[in-house]
């Protein structure tokens, strides 16, 4: 038996584990940086100097922050060179996210890569067409500007039902996004389903420790955790999976992802 083919398959195999390995320790992560200073301070400036070899910008509402969101999480699996300059702000939709001047400021940036993540808000204030009509603008203008965007499916919320499903209430505007995606032949992070995954996996128990404290609704007096935002620990996590999946739609950014 000539066993000389498959000991060069072998040899090959292990040369490019070789290289993954060494490409994954050459990789310098940033600091898990969670909520510090005040709201303003937490998020990066229009005016930020670009200072990374790649440049990603982060379009989006409070699940895309430092201090509610998994931009935290997800700026620490970055390798150093990657640089995130994140305008989103909490409460923002389609529109008031362009009237505020934040689009605007992305732009202005010009960074290699967009990720636009709306939604949460986008609910019940306008209906999905006008919503698909929105993003596809986004995508235009960035293209224009010489940005390549990334369309991000709305984070899931944590409402469980007696089931022990996920109830999707936000399933109207992720489909309408993915129309948009595929219209317009833009890359697409499947961050809706990869929640509800997450969530499934790690059970009700641990998911529901992500929110942030709030008031309850049925008795102010009371503080719940809201099933929306996350805390340090609902940011590592989320985070993890969010630079997994950017790695698997944008395959050139994976070399400064681990």
């Amino acid at each position: 038996m000539n066993l000389a083919p498959h000991l060069g398959k072998l040899s090959l195999a292990l040369a490019l584990l070789g290289a993954t390995v060494a490409l994954r320790a050459a990789i310098d992560p940033q600091t898990f940086d969670y909520a510090k200073g005040s709201l303003n301070e937490q998020e990066d400036k229009p005016d930020t100097p670009k200072t990374g070899k790649i440049v990603l910008g982060l379009a989006g509402d409070s699940t895309v922050t430092y201090n509610a969101g998994y931009a935290a999480g997800l700026r620490a699996h970055c390798d150093k060179q990657l640089q995130i300059i994140n305008r989103s702000r909490g409460g923002r939709t389609t529109v008031s996210f362009r009237k505020d001047g934040r689009w605007a400021d992305i732009l202005k940036i010009k960074p290699d890569y967009v990720m636009i993540q709306f939604g949460h808000n986008d609910n019940g204030v306008m209906d999905d067409a006008t919503y698909a009509k929105n993003l596809a603008q986004f995508v235009d203008e960035a293209r224009a500007a010489g940005i390549k965007p990334i369309l991000v499916t709305p984070v899931s919320r944590r409402y469980w039902q007696d089931d022990g499903t996920i109830k999707d209430d936000l399933g109207g505007k992720v489909a309408a996004m993915r129309r948009v995606a595929e219209e317009k032949k833009v890359p697409l992070m499947e961050l809706h389903e990869r929640a509800v995954d997450l969530y499934l996996k790690v059970g009700r128990k641990v998911s529901e420790t992500w929110g942030l404290p709030k008031a309850d609704p049925k008795d102010p007096k009371v503080i719940i955790l809201d099933k929306t935002h996350f805390n340090a620990e609902g940011s590592a996590a989320m985070g993890r999976v969010v630079a997994d999946e950017l790695k698997r739609v944008v395959p050139e950014l994976a070399p400064y992802l681990n």
